[in-house]
């Protein structure tokens, strides 16, 4: 009988192509790696997937990428719901069966129906499925009709929960914020902090100013309405997309106020080149939201270490309150204006180097070495080996 420690480990990417979620998947692999270093490991996912994680984990561990059987799966070619139904179902049969201990790095609402069923009737296999930002949908009711109101993520959640599952959710705010209704459904939760690999932090000039938002900033409205304000108080003051927008009339909108405006994805090395000029990261949502989810363009700003300037929510506001000095906090989209050219007037250098030490100790918090510390106890198999053991 094998020991606990040296049971198999399936990690599964079961949705994701190419780039989607590879940084995350990259790092939350690592991390179980260090947590379970006498654990043969896997990782599944899609060709041009895997070849991208494994790549991100050879540039950020000197951990053999070799101690990793890597099991490719082909991409899934069903087009109707019937024929997606059946070949989701199959793969994840499959792929829950494919070792004691299962992790999913993230789940489709069809994806998480059929591992219900399955599991149900198989107590002694182990799954943990990681929630990543389809949670919020449960923040307001499904509009979707039959038959794909069968399994709308509200009702996949709320039907029986088989014992040998568990979720985790990227951040104690989260796991604060869910809906009294769904508390029961998702009571077995574990949270975690989101895992990820840093770059260096390269020191810089605070001046000139120029404020970056990352990512896809939907229709630019709130952009154009932050840089249109603040140039008619001080021209000199810039601001840069670093993304593209997929609405034409927004980029149109937003060339006269923002660098870099394009409809067009652009490159890692021309994203990374951008990131790397700007001297300060901008976020910009509406009230309430990110109380669900985790937000990837924060991650940017701490991994180029570009003091944030951003409207409060739950997400940031609970990693804000551990460091304050990371950036600054705008009630709401109104006094993002008014804060952004009382930094152009007032911060200083050593303020500005003072903020990106912060937060290169708050990254610290994210990096699979540290979250390797404590992923046993989020996980929870150590107590399934307890069970066991005593059981004998």
């Amino acid at each position: 009988m094998s020991k606990p420690a040296d049971r198999a480990i399936a990690v599964i990417e079961p949705q994701m192509e190419g780039l989607f979620h590879a940084p995350f998947n990259a790092a939350l692999l690592h991390a179980v790696m260090l947590a379970y270093p006498d654990s043969p490991i896997s990782f599944q996912g899609f060709p041009e997937h895997c070849r991208i994680v494994r790549q991100i984990l050879e540039q950020n561990t000197s951990i053999p990428a070799e101690r990793i059987d890597w099991r490719v799966v082909p991409v899934p070619h069903a087009k109707s719901l019937p024929a997606r139904w059946l070949e989701t179902r199959r793969s994840i049969r499959q792929a829950a069966s494919s070792a004691d201990r299962v992790l999913f790095c993230s789940i489709s609402r069809m994806q998480l129906l059929h591992l219900k069923n399955f599991l149900s009737a198989r107590p002694q296999l182990q799954v943990r499925a990681v929630l990543h930002g389809d949670l919020d949908r449960i923040l307001s009711k499904s509009k979707e009709s039959f038959p794909s109101s069968l399994f709308s993520l509200e009702r996949v959640l709320q039907m029986s929960h088989p014992s040998g599952l568990r979720y985790l959710l990227l951040g104690e705010s989260i796991r604060q914020y869910i809906p009294e209704q769904f508390q029961k459904a998702l009571a077995t939760s574990s949270a975690m902090d989101h895992p990820y690999h840093f770059p260096a932090i390269q020191s810089k000039d605070h001046r000139p100013f120029v404020f970056g938002i990352f990512g896809n900033t939907g229709d630019g409205r709130m952009l154009e309405q932050v840089a249109r304000r603040v140039k008619e108080i001080d021209p000199s003051v810039k601001f840069r997309l670093i993304g593209f927008l997929s609405n034409r009339e927004a980029v149109e909108r937003l060339r006269p106020f923002v660098e870099g405006v394009t409809d067009r994805p652009i490159s890692r090395e021309n994203f990374i080149a951008q990131a790397q000029e700007i001297t300060h990261s901008l976020w910009l949502a509406s009230p309430n939201s990110f109380q669900l989810r985790a937000s990837g363009t924060f991650f940017d700003a701490l991994a180029y270490g570009k003091p944030i300037v951003y409207t409060a929510n739950p997400y940031i506001d609970f990693y804000f309150s551990l460091m304050p000095r990371i950036g600054y906090r705008c009630e709401s989209l109104e006094h993002v204006p008014d804060m952004i050219v009382s930094i152009v007037r007032t911060e200083t250098q050593m303020a500005y180097s003072e903020a990106q030490v912060a937060m290169q100790h708050l990254r610290d918090r994210f990096t699979p070495e540290q979250l390797a510390k404590t992923l046993p106890a989020k996980i929870g198999w150590h107590e399934l080996n307890s069970s066991r053991e005593a059981q004998h």
